[in-house]
């Protein structure tokens, strides 16, 4: 949010701080872009382009830019489209990870704490009806952005994305965001969730809406797909040659090649099918870091706290869903019957 601090919500610190609301967004007026959760990805894809970045942690947000075909979407201080991302909605609120745990925080310098206005806490100490409604909208947005932040990790695994420099406008600076680099493949896109595989196909629609001013950048990344699709097509056309001028040889091979024992075949299937087991766990396992903030290293340690715990039961529950619980068993350390433990 236009690289602003954040502060920790504090009762003991911000039992004075006040609070009113601010219709006029003009304060945002020169940000460049907000991170979105997938479901409102989608929706806003239609009115604005959606693009992707890494994040300072290293994993992959959702971006919706501030400009469409070239102008600001606060005019006059106000958002000129129906939908408001979440987190401009929820502005100046928002959460602070500390210790693992979920927390309220806050950008200190926003105008809505400036002047007068009604205090967040009562003089209990509790919080007042609109820090609960507040508290409520953040729960609600985070368990969205959690959800997103799991399915982003499909987009890591099949190394889709490329980087594009985009600029909005005359008065914005030019930002670095991801974008989709080729067609999606039938088979990787059969592996891809129904959110994903939607969400990408709103995203390269939304792409016609970036500025004019960036044409030739956008026509950059148009020529990816299209460059994509000639090789494949070239390929596609190769392997067709070549088929054929194999086909006699093949002919006059296939007699001896029937009599031979197909055990060496059976043999190797064990291995791909523990290829294939090897890369789900790791899926599975990718999942619950990026849901429950934890490392590796966490999950296979003897260390409990409830992120753990939680962690580690959706790893149990997905590897027997996958029929994988040995193999998690044997990557987490522990039995079988453990891990079976924590289903109940």
């Amino acid at each position: 949010m236009n690289n602003q601090t954040v502060d920790l919500f504090s009762p003991d610190h911000d039992y004075d701080l006040r609070f009113h609301e601010e219709p006029d967004l003009s304060f945002a007026s020169q940000w460049t872009s907000v991170p979105v959760h997938i479901k409102e990805a989608v929706e806003l894809s239609q009115s604005l382009p959606v693009v992707f970045r890494r994040n300072p942690t290293g994993t992959i947000e959702i971006i919706a830019l501030f400009t469409c075909n070239g102008e600001h979407l606060i005019k006059k201080g106000q958002w000129s489209l129906k939908q408001q991302p979440d987190l401009l909605d929820l502005y100046p609120f928002t959460w602070m990870l500390k210790q693992r745990d979920i927390k309220l925080a806050y950008y200190p310098q926003a105008p809505h704490f400036q002047g007068k206005g009604q205090k967040l806490l009562t003089s209990k100490g509790k919080p007042t009806r609109k820090l609960n409604d507040v508290i409520k909208g953040l729960d609600k947005a985070q368990s969205f952005f959690s959800v997103t932040g799991q399915r982003m990790m499909e987009l890591v695994r099949f190394n889709l994305l490329t980087p594009i420099t985009v600029a909005q406008n005359v008065t914005l600076p030019q930002e670095t965001y991801l974008v989709l680099k080729e067609p999606v493949s039938e088979e990787i896109r059969s592996q891809l969730s129904g959110e994903v595989a939607h969400l990408l196909d709103c995203h390269v629609k939304s792409l016609a809406l970036l500025p004019a001013i960036n044409g030739a950048l956008t026509a950059s990344a148009e020529a990816a797909p299209k460059a994509a699709e000639k090789k494949a097509s070239a390929k596609k056309a190769e392997t067709k040659e070549a088929a054929e001028k194999k086909a006699p040889a093949k002919k006059a091979s296939e007699k001896k090649a029937s009599e031979k024992k197909t055990e060496p075949v059976k043999k190797a299937e064990p291995k791909a099918a523990a290829a294939n087991s090897a890369a789900g766990i790791d899926g599975i396992i990718d999942a619950a870091c990026a849901k429950f903030e934890v490392s590796r290293d966490d999950l296979q340690s003897r260390k409990r706290n409830d992120l753990l715990t939680q962690a580690r039961n959706q790893l149990a529950a997905e590897a027997k869903a996958a029929d994988s619980l040995k193999e998690m068993a044997a990557w987490l350390e522990r039995s079988p019957a453990t891990l079976n433990s924590w289903l109940k």
